[in-house]
């Protein structure tokens, strides 16, 4: 079903919302993560891949988990690092270099995939240097586009992901940029034909922080992790919330 693009610019508006994870609901004693990315990462109905992956991870723990989105990556980091919240999902690498209480649990959640996009019939480029000639689009403050991409004929940054799309649906730019999954289910939504490049321009690790208070429990879920990965239940879930958005499912652990 296509969404508005009011209704859109309202999910994507989304901050501190708390989102049901499946089955076992709320618990007084559930461990409180956040992640700052949204659909289909994370949804209203609570199937999304971050709440999906931290239920099942923590339940084989025997542990309840709830997560909630914000946006506001650098309250939410230090809320973690204060302890006021339990941890951090979908988050880069090295953040313990700064914020001393957090501990990243020993294996990747999963790869984040950051693509150039194009309208059927386009060619995009199959990495940094090769954008140069197109006139390309991204959304202000994404700094893996901002360090990353070479001059280009010509640049324009947009607000949100729904200008991102819109730019490039009325023929504005050739060349979009963004996270793969997002742009590919907003597409889908706003009903625009995308084409995005393989391989990605950049693939980055992403991991799960625990306040130092749970140490005791890192090593246990990045084990958890890998038999998830090794007995197939990781790409089920990759496969149930992504599967229907591009022709792969790429590498995403």
């Amino acid at each position: 079903m296509v969404h508005s693009a009011g209704k859109i610019g309202f999910v994507l508006g989304l901050a501190a919302v708390l989102l049901a994870l499946p089955a076992s609901g709320r618990a007084d004693d559930a461990l409180r993560f956040s992640t700052g990315m949204i659909d289909p990462w994370t949804n209203a109905a609570g199937t999304g891949f971050h709440q999906v992956l931290i239920h099942d991870a923590l339940a084989r723990l025997g542990k309840a988990a709830e997560l909630e989105v914000n946006p506001a990556s650098s309250r939410v980091i230090k809320l973690a690092d204060d302890g006021i919240i339990d941890g951090l999902a979908g988050r880069v690498g090295g953040l313990e270099k700064d914020y001393p209480n957090l501990l990243a649990v020993p294996e990747r959640m999963f790869v984040n995939d950051f693509v150039a996009c194009t309208a059927p019939g386009g060619k995009p480029p199959a990495g940094w240097a090769a954008a140069a000639p197109f006139s390309v689009a991204y959304v202000i403050g994404w700094q893996i586009f901002e360090h990353n991409l070479p001059p280009v004929r010509e640049l324009t940054t947009v607000k949100d992901s729904v200008q991102l799309l819109n730019l490039l649906k009325a023929g504005r730019v050739e060349l979009i940029l963004h996270e793969r999954w997002q742009v590919l289910w907003l597409a889908r939504e706003m009903n625009i034909p995308l084409v995005c490049a393989e391989p990605p321009l950049a693939r980055v690790p992403m991991f799960i922080y625990l306040n130092r208070r749970h140490a005791g429990m890192a090593p246990a879920l990045g084990d958890v992790l890998r038999r998830m990965k090794s007995d197939g239940s990781y790409e089920a879930i990759a496969r149930r919330v992504f599967g229907g958005l591009g022709a792969s499912v790429t590498e995403v652990k």
